[in-house]
């Protein structure tokens, strides 16, 4: 974009907002709904395990060539391309139900997914007023907070009405009007620009540490999400776990517009600060939850802690990263998140192993510790550019 939008809700912006809600309600249906489908056609539970991977390693294998792409190509053009991937992985699972398609199909969609998810986050950054970054980001989320939140339950309730076939076309047909959408987004090719295949087009040095901060963050989250289901309902046996999400994801929507406003007027940096302290109160009472009443109120101190701190996370590493470097700081963000993602639960497994589930909750809280003393020594050198 050739000049800086005056607003959040600017029309690049509003479109950004739309598939992405639209883009990640069809990635969280089939999230719950191809683990379901493996099983009911006799999948052993390990080669199921191994079909789901499949995403993450194409989506982490390719984060260093999107990089390069996203900061050399014209994204506009790169985001269609990467939504027809997704379109052509979901019409496999919707047409083509036979394991070596569907084996495919997930490569297919761990690449798509893996590279709209950084650039989006990168063509989201370029679509608000650099002053309001915070807010702005905080704002593009709640889409992915919304699907999360509603989109399983949508995708297994088309499931058991109408069965397996219909259940994926939905998710297909979403995907289909994103990309009739996204043809009206804006242009943002640079003449003489070009795509760097180099360490520095890849990674973006910038972006280093809060993507080791992102990470952190996220090997928690995968933790917290992996084990907290079976913590909840058969070790502790208390009630409510499905209300636990609804009132997460209301909380979410509720609060980041006041985090995004914090971290506007006194700096990401700043704004990071109670987002942690929320998280770490949230791993002290899930240790000791006992009720459905504490359950709620983790749902809404996590929200409040993970849900803002990994917003922020991500907004640093595109506040510290030169304009023309935003698809490789975007990358490197993610390859926090993937890392988070596939550490996370190997940890947190071990820990439970080993200690129990209320113990490995406690040990979560040194990643969150970790981040913050690592913020307070990175902060003084970067305090101009963080300056709001």
């Amino acid at each position: 974009m050739t000049n800086a939008p005056k607003t959040i809700w600017n029309r690049n912006f509003i479109l950004l907002f739309i598939v992405n809600c639209i883009v990640n309600f069809g990635h969280s249906m089939v999230a719950n709904l191809l683990p379901k489908y493996l099983d009911s056609i006799g999948l052993a539970g390990t080669a199921i395990g191994f079909i789901i991977s499949l995403f993450s390693f194409t989506a982490l294998g390719f984060r260093p060539v999107t990089g390069p792409l996203i900061d050399g190509w014209d994204k506009k053009k790169l985001y269609m391309l990467m939504l027809g991937v997704l379109i052509l992985s979901f019409a496999g699972y919707t047409f083509f139900p036979m394991m070596s398609v569907i084996v495919i199909c997930r490569l297919l969609q761990g690449l798509g997914q893996g590279c709209i998810s950084a650039l989006a986050l990168t063509m989201a950054t370029d679509s608000v007023p650099p002053e309001r970054l915070g807010s702005g980001l905080s704002l593009y989320g709640i889409g992915a907070v919304l699907a999360s939140a509603l989109g399983p339950g949508l995708g297994l309730s088309i499931m058991e009405r109408f069965g397996y076939s219909y259940a994926f076309l939905a998710p297909l047909a979403l995907l289909l009007i994103s990309l009739l959408i996204s043809t009206l987004l804006q242009s943002t090719y640079i003449p003489g620009t070009r795509i760097r295949f180099s360490l520095s087009g890849m990674l973006c040095r910038e972006a280093f540490l809060p993507a080791v901060l992102t990470m952190l963050t996220c090997l928690v989250r995968a933790g917290l999400y992996t084990f907290l289901i079976v913590y909840i309902t058969e070790n502790r046996h208390i009630e409510g776990m499905s209300w636990y999400y609804y009132v997460n994801a209301l909380a979410m929507i509720v609060s980041r517009p006041f985090f995004g406003r914090l971290a506007d007027r006194k700096g990401l940096h700043i704004a990071l600060i109670p987002s942690l302290s929320f998280f770490a109160v949230a791993l002290v009472l899930t240790a000791l939850c006992r009720s459905t009443a504490m359950l709620m109120v983790i749902a809404v101190l996590n929200a409040f802690g993970f849900g803002s701190a990994f917003s922020f996370e991500q907004a640093l590493c595109m506040k510290v990263a030169p304009p023309d470097h935003r698809g490789a700081a975007s990358t490197t963000s993610f390859i926090g998140v993937d890392l988070g993602d596939l550490i996370g639960p190997i940890v947190c497994g071990a820990l439970v192993d080993w200690f129990g589930y209320a113990p490995m909750f406690l040990f979560m809280l040194i990643p969150v510790v970790l981040s913050a003393f690592l913020l307070f020594f990175w902060v003084p050198k970067h305090r101009e550019i963080l300056r709001p």
